[in-house]
């Protein structure tokens, strides 16, 4: 293969790398797209099959509650399979789930030398025989929830770079497979909860927990007279009862900072009882808690029930001895029925739709990540999004150095946090890093991980944090925080949890698009930008110039008979030739100046700001510095020349045309002779050299 032809495979295959990324992205977007499983299922084969071989493609999930590995996906031959079971531990898709590693053969021969080494049996899954495939796992954070295969009937049809294109597709699937599994379960949920309230319209006709709480204190009372009365909900993270709604004379202070400790005080022996209890006389009585109502002599709790489970208090008072008969326990007992199935409606009702608008957020976020490539870009959107799901003051995300063993913070713009570094197993972030599992630090002051950052005030507060983990290694850490004891709950870190994994899978996508873009843009020979970057920029510079009415030119430049350095010298010479002129053009040109190598032998240099005189100075100042350059001995030739074409942006371009007019300026000169500079303006074409206007003879014009 000829030299010029192989640079410009190699580049070819750059853009293609580009492109793959590209593609990845679009993959990403796709599949984060929607929250029906079998939608799913068939935009993730479709997704796959962009990319590669999909004759045989099987989406497996670990079902550990039955030892059993449900194919809920298989396209074989056109024909879609769905929801088969084998048994877990039989397979090539076990040793993926259970090491979480991913697999590639490609040959039959190396397939059955996989099976024989682990002792797997011969697959159970399709019929058709396949000659080469992969396995990769599906993986949500640390976890492993099942495998993705495709196979072909191909031998060697596939590649390690397709082992790692599967991977990062099945990391993106994996997350979209769990949130959409979630999902149908909290749709599941709340049918099943809709009938609940169907059949318990007729006892309350609202769905918010304050109306129902209202409701049934008020209605209660008018049918059996009360001086107070309270219904109290407990708070199992911090053992103890809440007044969730009165109906009487209690200070607003008191409601909201009273505690009744599981165990303690009338109401809290009746939560941990499930059994009526009655105070005729609260000053005889042991259990009683003076909440400062002078008023109340007598007092009854009845437990909120849901079958043996209590679920609250309802906690009646009255301002004489001995005010509670019989009947009213009978009426007490009914009404805590019916407050207990609409309390607990109420809740099962306000946890789905928390589930639904968490689920709807993460899908939110990971659809703002995926486009994203800038690391604080993508630390901005954690930090802005993640606020819809937990209550936090401060948001720090980390990278892992592994060289130096430390936590580098990801710093927000306008940022005026200290730029501290962690080390491993420093703090709650590196204890974090250092051991790869989450923590919840309830109080700061009297958690030994709780260290102080120097010169802030000591103060106690809640921190929570998760690893950032891909491909199950740490790579940082995020830790939220918020002034005060015991403001995390388990919940609030499994929301953690899932946006550090999609924050993981964004950040390793950033490093993977920052190594692999350099190559992309660049031309492999000159080391200048190639032809894709230059129209991805002047995009960008025509919108600037445009838009702020600065000028905007294009210089195109062609060696002169390059073919002949080609056919004599032979093409090692003339890549020596091509890689000379690029330093003279960068020599040149202004460091702002766009440069790049347009096609074989076909220069381009966009110039933005600079007055068409100046652009005209640049171009035959470089057309001088080519022309008078000695090329070395290896070029073949002493010296070459160049044709120069120049354009100015017109204010109607709407597309390509400011190259094009360049362009045909360049070859006016090649037919004139080249070693010229021609200038297009308004259709018109003046040729000048040396800062001089030619005129040039009609034979030369049509050259």
């Amino acid at each position: 293969m000829a030299v010029n032809d192989r640079r410009r495979t190699d580049t070819g295959v750059l853009l293609e790398q580009a492109s793959r990324i590209q593609t990845l992205n679009e993959i990403s977007r796709v599949v984060s797209s929607t929250l029906n499983l079998r939608t799913l299922y068939d935009t993730i084969y479709e997704q796959v099959g962009r990319v590669m071989d999909t004759t045989q493609f099987f989406i497996a999930l670990h079902r550990p509650e039955r030892n059993a590995i449900d194919i809920a996906y298989q396209q074989e031959g056109g024909v879609v399979y769905v929801d088969q079971e084998v048994e877990f531990g039989t397979g090539m898709t076990t040793v993926v789930i259970e090491h979480g590693m991913s697999v590639l053969f490609r040959t039959e021969d190396e397939f059955d030398e996989f099976l024989q080494t682990h002792g797997l049996p011969a697959p159970l899954v399709g019929d058709r025989d396949s000659a080469s495939g992969i396995f990769v796992p599906l993986n949500t954070g640390n976890r492993t929830i099942g495998a993705m295969t495709v196979q072909s009937e191909r031998q060697c049809a596939y590649t390690e770079d397709d082992v790692q294109t599967l991977a990062v597709i099945a990391s993106q699937a994996a997350v979209a497979i769990e949130n959409a599994r979630l999902y149908q379960r909290s749709q599941e949920s709340v049918a099943q909860m809709e009938a609940l309230l169907r059949a318990a319209q007729s006892i309350l006709g609202t769905l918010d927990l304050r109306n129902v709480l209202d409701s049934i204190l008020t209605g209660m009372r008018e049918v059996m007279p009360y001086y107070f009365a309270a219904v109290l909900l407990p708070d199992h993270s911090k053992g103890h009862l809440d007044i969730a709604g009165t109906v009487g004379p209690l200070d607003p202070t008191q409601r909201e900072t009273m505690r009744i400790p599981f165990g303690e005080g009338v109401t809290g022996t009746v939560f941990c009882s499930g059994e009526v209890l009655l105070c005729d006389d609260v000053r005889e009585c042991e259990e009683y808690i003076d909440h400062g109502i002078r008023e109340v002599l007598c007092e009854v709790a009845v437990p909120l029930k849901r079958g043996d489970t209590v679920v609250g208090v309802l906690d009646v008072e009255r301002d004489s001895v001995g005010a509670f008969s019989q009947a009213d326990l009978d009426l007490l007992t009914l009404c805590a029925s019916q407050a207990a199935i609409a309390i607990e409606n109420a809740r099962l009702f306000t946890e789905q739709q928390r589930r639904v608008f968490e689920l709807q957020s993460i899908q939110s976020i990971v659809q703002k990540l995926t486009p994203l490539h800038d690391v604080p870009a993508i630390a901005a959107v954690i930090n802005c999004e993640l606020k819809q799901l937990i209550d936090y003051h401060s948001c720090r995300l980390f990278l892992l150095d592994r060289q130096h063993d430390v936590l580098v913070p990801i710093l927000l713009e306008g940022s005026t946090q200290p730029e501290l570094r962690v080390k491993l197993g420093m703090g709650v972030a590196g204890w974090i890093a250092q051991f790869g599992r989450s923590v919840i630090v309830t109080d700061s002051l009297n958690d030994p991980r709780g260290t102080q950052i120097p010169g802030t005030p000591v103060r106690a507060e809640s921190i929570m944090g998760a690893p950032l983990i891909y491909e199950g290694r740490v790579q940082g850490v995020i830790t939220l925080s918020k002034l005060g004891v015991h403001q995390f709950d388990q919940n609030a870190l499994r929301l953690l949890e899932i946006i550090a994994a999609q924050t993981a899978i964004a950040l390793d996508r950033s490093r993977l698009y920052d190594e692999l873009r350099p190559e992309a843009v660049t031309d492999e020979l000159t080391k200048l930008y190639n032809r894709r970057y230059l129209l991805e920029r002047f995009k960008e510079e025509r919108s600037r110039a445009l838009r702020n009415g600065h000028s905007l030119v294009a210089m195109m430049l062609d060696i002169d008979r390059f073919k002949t350095v080609n056919d004599t010298y032979g093409h090692d010479a003339g890549d020596v030739v091509l890689r000379e002129l690029a330093l003279i053009v960068r020599a040149v040109v202004r460091a702002e100046d766009i440069v790049a190598r347009y096609g074989g032998e076909e220069f381009c240099v966009l110039l933005p700001e600079i007055s068409a005189d100046n652009a005209e100075r640049v171009a035959d100042r470089l057309r001088l510095m080519i022309a008078r350059h000695a090329m070395p001995a290896s070029a073949g030739v002493d010296g070459i020349s160049v044709s120069i074409g120049l354009a100015t942006l017109q204010s109607d371009d709407g597309g390509m045309e400011l190259f094009s007019r360049a362009d045909l300026a360049m070859y006016k000169v090649k037919h004139a002779g080249g070693d010229r500079v021609c200038v297009v303006s308004e259709d018109a074409f003046r040729f000048t050299e040396g800062g001089r206007d030619l005129v040039l003879s009609d034979e030369q014009h049509l050259a």
